[in-house]
């Protein structure tokens, strides 16, 4: 619909909420502490909540989640979430299928007509089933520290091959963050085919008016100390 528009706040690590018709959706919520020193605490208003999986820096669902939130961990398939269509897709969180670490679950979320897909810790290349399902998304989140997760260089071959026209680096090293994570350089040199752009706060809109006609990597900052 013309003129509809997703809130998107980064709260760092992998942790992102969607605002729609006054929805909030948290993806990944960490407790803030336990993965960093003066790492602020994600908002506690999500009136649902998606777990990808279940590792300690992206399950704290009771961090976010007011009373009577619903919270949904690791579910594959296609469900409703208030005003928001999500897909579930199963994807490896290592480059040995699944063997090593198991198994996440990227989410696809349809709401205001586009398309945003969070990665999770993906750490393989996805299946054709999958990565099909995955082509032509609006917004991706996409793990960038190298370690866990997808090498950095296919971590960018993977997003050029589902054409996201907005792509949001998550999931790096930065001040404080005490997890043995790459900081964002050496993705951002991998993507330097990429438009960038680089914002002064931790939330940004987007419509289908507001796309950029190529695709563009949006880093938002981290978020500051104190929210609401």
């Amino acid at each position: 619909m013309v003129g509809e528009e997703i809130g998107i706040a980064w709260w760092m690590h992998a942790c992102i909420e969607l605002i729609y018709e006054g929805s909030h959706l948290f993806i990944d919520p960490h407790d803030g502490g336990s993965i960093g020193v003066g790492v602020p605490k994600p908002p506690k208003r999500a009136d649902y909540v998606l777990i990808t999986h279940e590792h300690y820096d992206h399950n704290a669902a009771e961090t976010v989640a007011r009373d009577g939130a619903r919270i949904v961990r690791e579910r594959t398939g296609s469900f409703r979430l208030g005003p928001y269509h999500v897909t579930g897709l199963r994807v490896p969180h290592d480059e040995f299928n699944g063997s090593m670490r198991g198994w996440v679950t990227a989410y696809l979320i349809e709401a205001g007509g586009l398309r945003l897909l969070h990665l999770g810790d993906i750490g393989g290349w996805p299946s054709e089933d999958v990565l099909e399902a995955m082509r032509g998304v609006d917004v991706v989140f996409v793990p960038a520290g190298d370690v866990y997760t997808l090498p950095v260089r296919k971590a960018v071959r993977l997003v050029e091959e589902i054409g996201a026209r907005i792509v949001v680096p998550i999931h790096y090293w930065l001040p404080g963050i005490h997890l043995p994570l790459e900081p964002l350089d050496k993705f951002i040199s991998e993507a330097r085919r990429m438009k960038r752009v680089r914002l002064e706060t931790n939330e940004f809109t987007v419509s289908r008016e507001n796309l950029p006609e190529t695709q563009t990597l949006v880093i938002p900052s981290p978020p500051r100390a104190e929210h609401g």
